[in-house]
């Protein structure tokens, strides 16, 4: 099945000519944001440039299996499934890192929602437009994921993982590589936390 569709990069100030390659490669828009905003604030610009019903979120390391994505689509196309997330392999999810944010994000999403998440923290989705204009936000930065995955469940919406053998660029272990994992680390706790005060108060 041929669909219509439109190819958005965001940049977030990347060093690498991310918007240049972005437009020799035809997408339709590469957006470069004013300053680093984090992965939230990139995927809400995209958003407000999107016109699909249906909106993907790919990370930009993904290489040539990125191909995969369109295994996201056809649950959603046949009405099985509000959002979908790819399923990385296991070997891949704990290769590089210590684990933290992914056992993290598991163990939070299990308490909230009482989802089984093999890749929580996956950015590789499929989401129809209205859950997007259902839940109440996406959050700014690492957690935006998790965020997403606990608000979609609450309102109703039909969630699926599946399986790719997607690989992105493993996080090492030099200092640069254990901030990052550090930063997401508290991203995800910020979004749980919110999440169990909103809870709570319900």
């Amino acid at each position: 099945m041929e669909l219509d569709s439109e190819i958005i990069v965001v940049d977030d100030c990347s060093e690498d000519e991310t918007g240049e390659i972005a437009k020799r490669s035809g997408a339709d828009q590469a957006i470069r944001m004013e300053k680093r905003s984090g992965k939230g604030d990139a995927l809400k610009r995209g958003l407000l440039n999107a016109h699909g019903d249906i909106l993907m979120f790919l990370d930009a390391d993904l290489g040539e299996c990125a191909g995969q994505a369109r295994k996201l689509l056809e649950p959603i196309l046949q009405n099985k499934a509000d959002m979908t997330i790819a399923s990385f392999p296991v070997t891949h999810i704990r290769k590089g890192g210590f684990g933290f944010v992914v056992r993290l994000a598991r163990w939070g999403i299990r308490k909230t929602t009482g989802l089984e998440m093999n890749s929580p923290i996956s950015g590789q989705r499929a989401i129809r437009r209205n859950v997007i204009d259902k839940i109440d936000g996406i959050e700014r930065g690492f957690g935006v994921e998790v965020g997403l995955t606990i608000d979609a469940y609450r309102k109703g919406f039909r969630i699926m993982e599946v399986p790719t053998t997607m690989t992105h660029r493993v996080t090492g272990r030099n200092m640069r590589d254990v901030f990052h994992r550090l930063r997401q680390f508290l991203d995800v706790a910020r979004v749980l936390s919110r999440r169990w005060r909103l809870r709570a108060h319900a």
